[in-house]
């Protein structure tokens, strides 16, 4: 397989990882497992955790989002339901794994702590909390920002699951790590698409300024390093939080 030269400044001195076979490492076994997807978008990663061998629900409020999990061709036995993370409508200690995957930073601001603390609430003792959440750097955040600068949100989602295991919960940091993830972007439409499927501001974005936007994307992927199918390869640097149960 082609695998470019990656230069320094896209590795930041961290591993470069791909996000499947990261989260695969820090989530296993996952055999027969429980796990909750929260925040699972297109039910991408709960399809993928369902093929590892775990019994996943995915939770999201984004109707849009959700018609396009359930419109997918069935892995196993997974589920969607419609739910925000602030109110999750599974039972206490009903889960071996709640997983934020690139999602917690999306809750509203006033809501994350209580999302948080939904987690710990439908996880059994021993089991985990796990968030993967983008660090604020980067081509792909670069890229990403004049859509939404999301620097004081994800900052936000890292202080929240650090408080929760200072605070009164039952729950301790187990391990905290970072990596880098190469995103592959090609064009522009496919960009915008898959940004205005995530929230109707970002749609709204893309259509007060699609010159601009188009501008901005083609100057960001010039400087990038390319795949042998001329796809940009951009970095994003990756932050996971394991939290357990007590």
């Amino acid at each position: 397989m082609f695998e470019p030269a990656l230069p320094e400044t896209l590795t930041h001195g961290l591993p470069v990882r791909g996000s499947r076979a990261m989260v695969l490492e820090t989530l296993e076994p996952l055999e027969g497992l429980r796990v909750a997807d929260i925040g699972c978008g297109d039910g991408t990663w709960t399809r993928f955790l369902t093929q590892a061998g775990a019994h996943v629900v995915g939770l999201d409020p984004n109707p849009r989002q959700l018609d396009q999990a359930r419109a997918a061709a069935a892995v196993a036995d997974e589920a969607f339901i419609q739910a925000g993370a602030e109110a999750l409508p599974l039972p206490d200690g009903s889960q071996d794994i709640a997983l934020f995957f690139n999602s917690l930073h999306h809750v509203l601001t006033d809501l994350m702590a209580a999302a948080v603390a939904e987690a710990v609430r439908i996880t059994r003792a021993g089991g985990r909390v796990v968030a993967f959440e983008p660090v604020a750097g980067g081509a792909n955040y670069r890229l990403n920002r004049p859509v939404d600068d999301e620097a004081e949100v994800r900052a936000l989602a890292h202080r929240r699951l650090h408080e929760a295991a200072d605070g009164p919960a039952p729950l301790v940091l187990e391990r905290e790590f970072e990596y880098v993830t190469i995103s592959k972007k090609r064009d522009f439409e496919s960009w915008r698409a898959w940004q205005e499927r995530i929230s109707p501001a970002r749609a709204a974005i893309f259509a007060a300024d699609a010159t601009g936007l188009r501008a901005h994307f083609d100057a960001v992927l010039a400087e990038m390093p390319r795949d042998e199918e001329g796809a940009a390869l951009l970095d994003q640097p990756m932050r996971a939080t394991v939290l357990r149960r007590v």
